[in-house]
């Protein structure tokens, strides 16, 4: 037998609308809910930023993102 494991679907992803309240706002659908993130003040960060197809220039820049995503998600 297996298990299935539920996957977030529909993210989307918005810019804080008030500068200095939030870096974004991400909203997914899990299961049968739909949840919302507030993630923290945006730092200073000497990292590039991802951009459309720029992220794979760097493929192993792509991959930490999808990571540090994933990890994300299962945290919440």
């Amino acid at each position: 037998m297996f298990e299935l494991q539920m996957k977030a679907r529909k993210i989307k992803v918005y810019p804080a609308h008030k500068i200095g309240e939030t870096a974004h706002q991400i909203t997914y659908e899990w299961g049968d809910s739909r949840r919302t993130i507030n993630t923290g003040k945006k730092m200073a960060n000497r990292e590039s930023p991802p951009h459309g197809a720029g992220s794979f220039h760097d493929p192993q820049q792509h991959f930490e993102l999808l990571d540090r995503v994933e990890n994300l998600l299962r945290s919440s």
